[in-house]
């Protein structure tokens, strides 16, 4: 009993000291704070599995979404059922309603505007920013800066020689930095960093740097810039596109459609046939960008079936218009060149790319040529090497045993082009879709004869029966029988080449289509309402037909 009550004193006395206090004190501090430690971690654990269960959660709810997403592509737009004799003829005669409107109004109101021209694809807006040009309104051309191919840059059109890499702009503007432009262009980069900037500070609370860009320019659509991923880029070019009283825009038309000004788009092919229907945020603002120009400039018939598909009603129909007094008859240079390097003959020309998929230059089609070369020993196939399938196509010449009759050039600019057309008897164009482009109508305005795939029972209504003069072809053999018969008849290539220049004239020429033009870029300038009898027939019911067909189009989001 004595012992204990000696360390009871002991104890007391050795934790009053000052030393062994301040420890005695941190320990129960340290058991404190383990404790409140060990709750603390209770909590994240607690947590942890809320966060693991919300995301299973968030992953099924974004599985089910993305299940819910598709992408929209017609990779055989010639079987659209709205695709009638009746639906067409009912929008030509629309279409034409609303030329005679829009040159009533150009009529009284024949004051210059500014007109942006956006995007290059195939060299459309460049030929027909020149066009518009000669008639007094002051225009821009804005390439796509992404598009960094040589055929897309302007300078292209202007171009008398050969390059062998027509995806390589680069090298092709390094190679010829002197080729001049008959109109202003401007190449602005994406570049949308000080808006990024102003958006992530407003969104962390410091709002004055982006307020102060709305009001820097206030007529951009500012929304989409916030909403959609990898739209931000766009801002320096929606700036520029701004000042103009209206801008026409092709292919990626999404700058036209921030600037805020009133827009025409038209269509180059691709991009309503398979960029506009994606299910991803960049095929969403294609298709907000398609949707809000004043008018959609169709110029095929196959165009109506993805306008039905894409749920766009703002349809109106433009022919292609053709610099007729650029592309017409005249004499070849290179003739005399091919025949001296390749012997005289019949010289068929193929300029648009070998692309077995969507040009139909396949095994069947180069064997019909070889027939007809086995018959013919004074007929010369030129092609030019460009497409998916040059490659392949290159190669199988060697087998063919008649390789001196097929020659394969390098790629040349337009203005070399129109010598080539000059210089050619005949042109081969494409054997899958059905209807022209660029190529055929370039040919047609120089007077050759061309051999295509055109479905008339669609262009008839379209051009109220006065269907292009082509010789039109759907199987190999059909396409070897054209070749005999014209190469065997100079006449009548002759007589094709003037009926095809004469048609051309009368439906694309300059005279015909730059004032309808004109007339549509005016109206949506000054942004005049069409008279309200007048209803766009794209605006009809869904039928089941197209609903069922629309259904067949969609294809889900690859991740």
């Amino acid at each position: 009993m004595q012992e204990s009550r000696i360390k009871d004193f002991i104890y007391k006395i050795i934790f009053k000291l000052p030393v062994i206090s301040q420890i005695k004190n941190k320990q129960i501090e340290l058991t404190q704070y383990q404790a409140k430690l060990q709750s603390q971690q209770i909590e994240l654990q607690r947590q942890q599995v809320e966060l693991e269960t919300n995301n299973s959660k968030l992953i099924a709810l974004n599985e089910a979404f993305q299940k819910n997403r598709y992408n929209s592509i017609d990779s055989y737009p010639w079987n659209h059922p709205y695709l009638t004799a009746n639906n067409i003829s009912r929008f030509r005669i629309y279409s034409e309603s609303v030329w005679q409107f829009a040159l009533d109004y150009l009529e009284k109101h024949p004051e210059p505007i500014k007109c942006a021209f956006l995007d290059n694809m195939a060299q459309n807006m460049h030929k027909w920013a020149m066009l518009v040009q000669k008639y007094n309104y002051e225009v821009a051309l804005f390439p796509n800066i992404a598009d960094v191919s040589a055929i897309g840059a302007p300078e292209w059109e202007n171009f008398d020689g050969e390059f062998p890499d027509l995806l390589d702009g680069t090298n092709f503007l390094n190679a010829y930095p002197d080729i001049p432009l008959e109109i202003p262009c401007y190449r602005i980069p994406l570049e949308g960093s000080q808006f990024y900037s102003a958006y992530l500070k407003f969104c962390e609370g410091d709002r004055s740097p982006l307020l102060h860009l709305l009001k820097d320019s206030l007529c951009l659509r500012y929304e989409p810039f916030m909403a959609y991923q990898g739209v931000y880029p766009y801002y320096q070019l929606a700036n520029a596109l701004s000042q103009f009283d209206v801008i026409y825009g092709t292919n990626i038309p999404i700058a036209a459609y921030l600037s805020g000004k009133p827009y025409c788009v038209s269509s180059t092919g691709g991009d309503l046939q398979f960029s506009t229907g994606m299910g991803n945020d960049f095929g969403q603002v294609m298709n907000l960008a398609f949707n809000a120009a004043r008018f959609l400039m169709i110029s095929n018939p196959h165009t109506l079936g993805h306008c039905r598909r894409l749920g766009l009603t703002n349809g109106v129909y433009l022919p292609y218009p053709m610099d007729d007094s650029r592309y017409f008859p005249g004499e070849g240079k290179a003739r005399k060149e091919w025949e001296a390097k390749y012997g005289k003959g019949v010289y068929v020309l193929t300029t648009s790319r070998l692309d077995k998929e969507v040009k139909g230059q396949d095994e069947t089609f180069f064997q019909a040529l070889i027939n007809v070369a086995q018959q013919k020993p004074e007929i010369r196939f030129i092609f030019l090497a460009w497409g998916n399938s040059a490659t392949e196509f290159r190669q199988k010449l060697p087998s063919s045993g008649i390789e001196n009759q097929f020659i394969i050039l390098s790629p040349v600019g337009k203005k070399r082009l129109i010598d080539y057309y000059r210089s050619c008897d005949i042109v081969l164009d494409q054997f899958v879709y059905g209807y022209y482009g660029a190529t055929a109508l370039e040919a047609a305005a120089i007077g050759k004869p061309v051999i295509m795939k055109l479905r008339t029972e669609q262009y008839e209504p379209l051009y109220l029966g006065d269907v292009a003069p082509m010789v039109n072809v759907a199987t190999p053999a059909e396409i070897a029988q054209a070749l005999l018969v014209l190469v065997d008849n100079p006449e009548l290539r002759e007589h094709k080449g003037k009926e095809l220049r004469q048609w051309l004239v009368r439906n694309h020429g300059e005279e015909k289509t730059i004032p309808l033009m004109q007339a549509l870029l005016r109206l949506t300038a000054d942004q005049v309402a069409l008279p309200q009898d007048l209803i766009n027939p794209l605006w009809d019911d869904i039928s089941v037909d197209e609903n069922a067909y629309h259904g067949a189009c969609q294809q889900p989001i690859s991740n």
